[in-house]
């Protein structure tokens, strides 16, 4: 599915990638954090969040795409995205 019918807030959606690279533990190239996981690319422009049915990957000047299973999974993730962040 495609990020045209899902509104996103990028500047949440890094804070996220943060907190999940600062609290999880690393695996592999990627840090994993209560359900998710976060990676950066190494020319610092880009991020992926991401879980086993939704990925959103995050670019330079907030362009993103966000792919997903389902809605139900879709509305997870966001969801969870809203949870980290307030306990950030």
């Amino acid at each position: 599915m495609d990020s045209d019918e899902t509104k996103i807030d990028i500047k949440k959606a890094l804070r996220v990638v943060q907190t999940v690279m600062d609290k999880g533990t690393q695996d592999g190239e990627a840090y994993r954090y209560d359900g998710l996981y976060a990676s950066a690319g190494f020319d610092g422009y880009s991020a992926m969040l991401y879980n086993d049915y939704v990925t959103l990957n995050i670019f330079f000047h907030n362009k993103f795409t966000f792919d997903y299973s389902s809605r139900k999974e879709r509305d997870a993730f966001m969801d969870k995205l809203g949870r980290i962040e307030k306990a950030g």
